[in-house]
């Protein structure tokens, strides 16, 4: 019974790219007798086994791209390991600039390491790590970044975490979602190069390229402010 249930519910995603639970429900009261509940509880299997994907609420799709997860260089590692050490009540999430590179149009480089932490911890944290590192950042705006800050180089860059930023554990280290870094790339000074005609490109190619769930992406682009402008682009993007 289990082993048909789920093969009739892989069979319905090869041929529905995003399905809600509804018609999915509909779909199998024809086959078989199944609750809403049961229904449920085999979606939450087959995404965990990595069969399906939740795109949003109530509504799933096969996977057939990747996830974003990149691992993370040694000397993010090293980084989360101190910082973890002796912060070990502070959120963190710790990248290095180089997992946006897939996703340019033209490639432009960064080598930074992000540090991105709680408002509060910001500052003690940006110290801690100016005893160690050389050429570490403290929430620099477009103008210092421009004039003082060169993005091809192994600099530091400590800046706040907002709440509820969605991230992911890559290899024990708190690292962003896609989600997050496309709204970033809207938001942050830091990204200011990459804002206009290419991170419409990035967006772009993030929808290409990878499994991107809506509800997480638009929920934290409401809480940076930039969902008007997010949504312009992806307009931009459907009507090309």
């Amino acid at each position: 019974m289990e082993k048909n249930t789920t093969a009739y519910i892989l069979d319905y995603a090869d041929i529905h790219p995003n399905f809600s639970i509804e018609d999915l429900l509909s779909y199998l009261g024809k086959k078989i007798s199944i609750s809403r509940s049961a229904l449920s509880w085999y979606l939450f299997k087959l995404v965990n086994d990595n069969k399906l994907v939740r795109t949003g609420h109530g509504i799933y799709s096969k996977i057939t791209k990747q996830m974003f997860a990149p691992e993370p260089i040694e000397k993010v590692r090293e980084v989360n390991g101190l910082l973890q050490k002796h912060y070990p009540f502070a959120r963190f999430c710790v990248y290095q600039g180089e997992i946006l590179a897939p996703l340019q149009h033209h490639l432009s480089s960064n080598r930074v390491i992000y540090i991105e932490t709680d408002r509060d911890s910001a500052e003690t944290v940006f110290n801690f790590l100016r005893e160690t590192k050389t050429d570490v950042f403290l929430r620099p705006d477009k103008e210092m970044i421009y004039r003082y800050i060169d993005l091809a180089k192994r600099v530091y860059i400590v800046k706040n975490l907002v709440s509820e930023a969605p991230l992911q554990k890559v290899s024990g280290v708190p690292m962003p979602t896609l989600e997050k870094m496309l709204v970033d790339i809207l938001r942050d000074p830091d990204f200011f190069y990459l804002q206009g005609s290419e991170s419409e490109h990035i967006i772009e190619n993030a929808f290409n390229l990878y499994t991107i769930n809506n509800n997480r992406l638009f929920r934290y682009a409401g809480r940076r402010k930039v969902i008007d402008g997010l949504r312009t682009i992806l307009n931009n993007i459907t009507t090309k």
